[in-house]
């Protein structure tokens, strides 16, 4: 069995036309991000988009890229840092 991966998301809220929409990014992991109309809603689906990239880096035998450590990002003040575990 793989061991899962654990990775930081980044997440922040953005005001739009149609309301709020709050955006979770994997930085590090091009393309990897999740949204949702909360941050309950982003962190719950967080950890399937997450599953998702990991198996296809395993599948293309691909290394995941190296996470930042939170306390990096935090220091960067990005936005609400969280680890996440793939589903």
């Amino acid at each position: 069995m793989t061991d899962k991966c654990t990775y930081p998301i980044v997440i922040y809220r953005e005001e739009t036309s149609d309301g709020t929409l709050w955006i979770g990014n994997f930085p590090g992991l091009n393309g990897c991000w999740a949204e949702g109309a909360s941050e309950q809603e982003v962190i719950s689906r967080a950890s399937g988009v997450l599953r998702q990239y990991a198996d296809a880096c395993r599948e293309m035998e691909w290394q995941i890229p190296e996470a930042p450590t939170v306390k990096e990002l935090e220091a960067a003040n990005v936005g609400k840092v969280t680890l996440i575990t793939e589903a």
